[in-house]
């Protein structure tokens, strides 16, 4: 309720504490603001370009007899609080999740009005009417409203936008395939780009795989010949693509990145993916995935079922018998499929017979010579993974991705990387005009 100016200025707390009608409520308050406010330790308040000493000289017991009402007041009316525009919060479009989201429904509303909205009139002589608060349903649906996060509409990532959801036929990935016959690079190759994805930061490694989504939307739309399988990859974003300033500058279009072929590019493409997953993405997979929260006589079932109806399968395909090959797909299912917001109860199956999870030289062959469990379900991917990364560690010792790195182990693999990076990338950074047609973009 709205309070005289002048009864604010000269009443004491303690007068509301005793006389006021709601007395009981705003003890309560009261006592909680009060333990609240002594429990403070500050030393001073820095306000409006302001430092203000903060001493509490009155003691807790006489806080409520010292004190004006008007302290504990807004300065505010209330039409500027309403009108005062504050800063919400955004988020990235793949961050959307369910809490973000304004669900009203008939039964919570129904719930609020019985509860908090209305009353009956019981006046004698009248009906039983029912009298709706609407200033309360109006608060209620500006709150509820207010809460909602803004999509942060300032920086777009496009990193696993490839239709994967949609069926098999759509995917990038396979579009490019079939235009353009891919290769798998060279144990060199990889290993040296192997080697500067880990001297790249998380942000740098994101970009790359965005760029390299949208060159993909190119290269499954554009005439080619076959004599342009191998041309570089800056010679295609000149020629053929209209609008190249939306890729990653600081990467693409310098060596190696910039000269490699594109009959290489889904190796190079799922190189920089599975660097994405062990660097970034690891350290945020959905709590429902977390081996956690299975417990340990389901995740033995699921991975023994698992692997007794793959790798060691006597009669699988002898491609498929290589362990890296199933942790690297599961690495791509992971970023592709499993970081949208889909149902976790879906067979893994059907997500395991897609060809664009999978390198070359798998083929729809390949993958009909196994049928995994229909118990085994998308949920258990991460579980499944992360038993398969423990065998592989055990058997060749190598090193076993950390969930989550600390800043200490990124400086020493940059420390490792330093001296390929320096003589690959940094010796040549002399400016080069990307043109097409009517449009110069400097890098």
């Amino acid at each position: 309720y709205r309070i005289n100016r002048n009864d604010a200025t000269e009443k004491k707390i303690l007068y509301y504490l005793t006389k006021d009608k709601d007395k009981h409520r705003t003890n309560q308050l009261y006592n909680d603001f009060l333990d609240a406010w002594y429990a403070l330790n500050l030393k001073e308040i820095h306000h409006d370009n302001q430092i203000i000493k903060f001493e509490k000289t009155i003691s807790k017991e006489k806080f409520a007899e010292s004190i004006s009402i008007n302290a504990l007041l807004l300065n505010t009316s209330s039409n500027q609080i309403l009108k005062k525009k504050t800063e919400r919060k955004r988020i990235p479009l793949q961050s959307i999740r369910l809490e973000h989201i304004l669900h009203l429904d008939r039964n919570s509303l129904s719930k609020k009005l019985i509860d908090d909205c209305l009353v009956l009139n019981y006046q004698y002589g009248k009906s039983r009417d029912i009298i709706y608060n609407y200033d309360e349903i109006e608060i209620y649906l500006r709150n509820m409203i207010s809460s909602l996060v803004l999509i942060n509409t300032d920086r777009l990532r496009c990193l696993n936008y490839q239709f994967d959801l949609y069926g098999e036929n759509a995917s990038l990935v396979n579009n490019v395939r079939v235009r353009i016959k891919q290769k798998r690079l060279s144990n060199d190759d990889r290993n040296k780009f192997q080697n500067l994805t880990v001297g790249m930061n998380n942000d740098d490694m994101l970009n790359h795989l965005g760029s390299l989504d949208y060159v993909f939307t190119y290269l499954r739309t554009s005439i080619l010949d076959s004599t342009l399988e191998e041309i570089p990859f800056q010679n295609f974003v000149q020629h053929y693509m209209h609008s190249p300033r939306f890729l990653d500058n600081k990467i693409l279009y310098r060596e190696p990145f910039s000269t490699v072929q594109l009959q290489y590019i889904i190796d190079l493409y799922e190189i920089v993916e599975e660097s994405v997953f062990d660097r970034a993405l690891r350290a945020y997979v959905k709590i429902e995935l977390q081996e956690t929260i299975f417990t340990d006589d389901e995740c033995q079932r699921v991975i023994k079922q698992f692997s007794h109806d793959t790798y060691e399968k006597q009669t699988i395909s002898p491609l498929l018998k290589n362990i890296d090959r199933w942790i690297s797909m599961l690495k791509r299912l992971m970023i592709r499929i499993l970081n949208a917001n889909i149902e976790l109860d879906e067979r893994l199956q059907v997500y395991l017979e897609r060809t664009y999870l999978w390198s070359d030289p798998i083929t729809d062959a390949d993958l009909a010579t196994f049928q995994v469990d229909n118990d085994i379900l998308l949920r258990h991917t991460y579980v499944i993974l992360c038993a398969l990364e423990r065998k592989q560690y055990k058997s060749n010792r190598a090193p076993l991705p950390q969930k989550k790195a600390t800043m200490l182990s990124i400086d020493e693999q940059q420390q490792e990387v330093q001296a390929q990076s320096t003589a690959i990338i940094r010796s040549r950074i002399t400016p080069k005009v990307i043109s097409d047609k009517n449009r110069k973009i400097r890098v």
